[in-house]
C-alpha cells in the first residue's frame, strides 16, 4: 500500500464532500504530519501540509511506519563522480518527461564514460527501473554505491539491491530477481558456456515455467550440438511454450536430430517436376497423422479458430520445424523465387506461416529481404495481410540492410517515424546517410506547415532525437523554428520536447570520457 493510500479518499472528492478528521500515519513520518497540521487554516490547507510532507519523504525512501530498531549502516562511498552540476536539469528533465529511450540513452552514457546518476535523481531513476524490467541493466550500472544502498531501503527498489559491480554475483543466481538470474546465467554462458549449460540444467526441473521460458533463450549464446542433450530433454516439458523454444534453439544446431527428422518429413512431400516452361517444384501436403509427429510437436488436431484446413494445418507445422536454408539449398531457387513459387500453390498460407516462424528462430538477411519485398503494397494500393510483421522482419536484419529499407520510404516522401522506431533496436542509432535524410524530409514538413499538422510524427520527435546519428542534430534542431500563426499547446509542448532532447543529446556527445572501458 502506498503512503498516500490514507489520503486519495479525500484527494478524489475535495475537502468539501470528505469532511472529518484527516487519518493518522505511524511513526516519525506520523508525528511530523500531525504537528504541521496543527497549524492548518482549513481543511484544504491541511491536506497541502500532509502532501508536503510525504512527498520529500518519499523521495528519500523513508516509509510512514515505526522506525527500524537501528538505523542502517551508511552507503559506501562513490567510487566514481557525478556529472557535471550543468547537466542536472537536462538529465531531469529526461528522466522526468523525456522518452524511453532517452532514459536508457542516459543511463548506458553515463556509465561508459565513468560517472554515475547524481543523488537527487536516484528516486527517480529507481522508479523507472521499477517500472521498465528493459532499463535495469543499464541502470545498475549506473547507480553508484549510494544508488544500491537506497535500493535496499524500499520494497519496490530492491531489484537493483546488491548488485553492485559490472559482473554478476553468485548471490545473483541463488538469492536475486528472475532478471539477475537471467543475467547471471547470460554472462556465465558467454565465459563458460558448459558450465551454464549444465548449472541450467540442474535448475530446470524446479522452476515454474515463467522462469523456464525466460532462463532457456540463454543458451542461444554460443549454442552448439553440445546443447542438443539438453534441448531435447527440453522438448518433453510440461509447457508448450518451453517446448516451442526448444525446437527453435535446435534448429540452429547444425545437425540436430530433430531438424533431421523434419526435413526427411518435407523431402518425402516434395518432388521435381518438368514442364513446358522447364524445371520445377511440386508439393503435397500430409494426408494423415503419422504415429511419431505428436512426439515431435506437431499438434494433429487443427485449432477450431484457425484458417487454416487440416491437411494444410499438417504442412504449416512441419514447415515451421526446418530452417529456411534447407528450402533454397534443396530446390536451388533463391527465397524471393520460393516466395513466388509457394503463391502458385494449393498451400500459400501454410508455406508463409511456416517460413516466417522458421525465419524467427534463424533470422537469415536474404529471406528476410524477400518478405518484405513481398510485404509492400500492390500497384493498385491493396496492402498485403501479413504486412503487420514487417516490423519485426526489419528487426531481423542487419543494421545496414534495415536501414537501406527506411531510406526507401524516405525517398518516396514519406515520414516512417512509427515504422523506424518500432524496428530500432534499444540502445541502437542511425547510421549517418539515413539520418541525414529523415532530418532534410523533417524539415520540408515543418518548412511547408505540414508537421504541425501530423499528429502521428509530431509526438515522435523527441525520441527520434535519441536515435538520430549526433552529426544530424544541429540540423534537426532548427525544426523548433518553423512555427506558424495558430500553434496549437501540443505542437509547443513537441517542439520543447526536440528543443531538450537535442540539447540533452549533444552535452551527452560532448561528455569528457573518464574511462575508456565499457562496463
Amino acid at each position: 500500500m502506498s503512503s498516500w493510500t490514507p489520503l486519495l479518499p479525500t484527494l478524489m472528492v475535495g475537502t468539501e464532500r470528505q469532511g472529518g478528521p484527516l487519518p493518522e500515519w505511524p511513526g516519525e513520518v506520523g508525528e511530523l504530519i500531525a504537528q504541521v497540521g496543527a497549524h492548518a487554516n482549513g481543511p484544504a490547507e491541511a491536506v497541502l501540509r500532509v502532501a508536503a510532507v510525504l512527498a520529500p519523504c518519499l523521495l528519500a525512501g523513508v516509509q510512514p511506519g515505526a522506525a527500524p530498531n537501528a538505523p542502517p549502516a551508511p552507503a559506501d562511498a562513490d567510487q566514481r563522480p557525478a556529472p557535471p552540476a550543468a547537466l542536472l536539469p537536462l538529465l531531469q528533465w529526461a528522466l522526468q518527461d523525456g522518452p524511453a529511450r532517452l532514459h536508457l540513452l542516459v543511463m548506458e552514457t553515463l556509465a561508459a564514460a565513468g560517472y554515475r546518476l547524481p543523488p537527487v535523481l536516484l528516486p527517480l531513476a529507481l522508479d523507472l527501473g521499477r517500472r521498465s524490467t528493459a532499463l535495469r541493466a543499464a541502470l545498475l550500472r549506473a547507480l553508484g554505491e549510494r544508488g544500491l544502498w537506497l535500493a535496499a531501503q524500499r520494497e519496490e527498489w530492491r531489484y537493483a539491491a546488491g548488485a553492485a559491480g559490472d559482473e554478476p554475483q553468485d548471490t545473483h543466481w541463488t538469492d536475486g530477481t528472475l532478471e539477475q538470474r537471467r543475467a547471471f546465467l547470460l554472462h556465465e554462458r558467454r565465459m563458460a558456456p558448459a558450465a551454464a549449460r549444465e548449472r541450467l540444467a540442474q535448475a530446470l526441473p524446479e522452476l515454474p515455467a515463467k522462469e523456464r521460458v525466460e532462463l532457456l533463450p540463454v543458451l542461444q549464446a554460443r549454442i552448439g550440438p553440445e546443447d542438443e542433450p539438453l534441448l531435447e530433454r527440453c522438448r518433453a516439458d510440461r509447457s508448450r511454450e518451453v517446448r516451442d523454444l526448444a525446437v527453435q534453439l535446435l534448429m540452429q544446431v547444425d545437425g540436430a536430430a530433430h531438424t533431421r527428422r523434419a526435413q526427411g518429413r518435407l523431402a518425402a512431400l516434395l518432388r521435381s517436376t518438368d514442364s513446358r516452361k522447364g524445371p520445377g517444384w511440386a508439393l503435397d501436403a500430409p494426408t494423415a497423422v503419422a504415429p511419431d509427429w505428436e512426439a515431435d510437436q506437431i499438434v494433429p488436431v487443427r485449432p477450431q479458430h484457425d484458417s487454416l484446413g487440416d491437411r494444410a494445418w499438417w504442412l504449416y507445422q512441419l514447415v515451421r520445424q526446418v530452417p529456411v536454408g534447407w528450402w533454397t539449398a534443396q530446390t536451388g531457387l533463391a527465397p524471393a523465387q520460393l516466395l513466388q513459387w509457394a503463391a502458385t500453390t494449393d498451400w500459400a498460407e501454410a508455406l508463409s506461416r511456416g517460413w516466417l516462424d522458421a525465419l524467427a528462430a534463424t533470422r537469415e538477411p536474404d529471406w528476410c529481404e524477400a518478405f518484405l519485398a513481398a510485404l509492400r503494397p500492390d500497384a493498385a494500393g491493396r496492402a498485403n495481410p501479413l504486412s503487420p510483421r514487417s516490423a519485426q522482419l526489419l528487426q531481423w536484419l542487419p543494421q545496414e540492410r534495415r536501414e537501406r529499407h527506411w531510406q526507401r520510404h524516405v525517398d518516396e516522401a514519406q515520414l516512417p517515424l512509427a515504422v523506424l522506431l518500432s524496428a530500432c533496436l534499444d540502445g541502437q542509432g542511425l547510421g549517418l546517410p539515413l539520418s541525414q535524410a529523415m532530418t532534410r524530409l523533417v524539415l520540408a514538413r515543418a518548412r511547408d506547415g505540414k508537421l504541425k499538422e501530423d499528429y502521428g510524427a509530431r509526438p515522435l520527435l523527441a525520441e527520434f532525437c535519441a536515435v538520430i546519428h549526433p552529426d544530424c542534430l544541429d540540423d534537426f534542431a532548427t525544426v523548433t523554428q518553423f512555427q506558424r500563426d495558430g500553434e496549437t499547446a501540443s505542437h509547443a509542448d513537441a517542439m520543447t520536447a526536440v528543443s531538450q532532447a537535442v540539447a540533452l543529446r549533444r552535452a551527452l556527445h560532448h561528455l569528457p570520457r573518464l574511462t575508456s572501458r565499457t562496463p
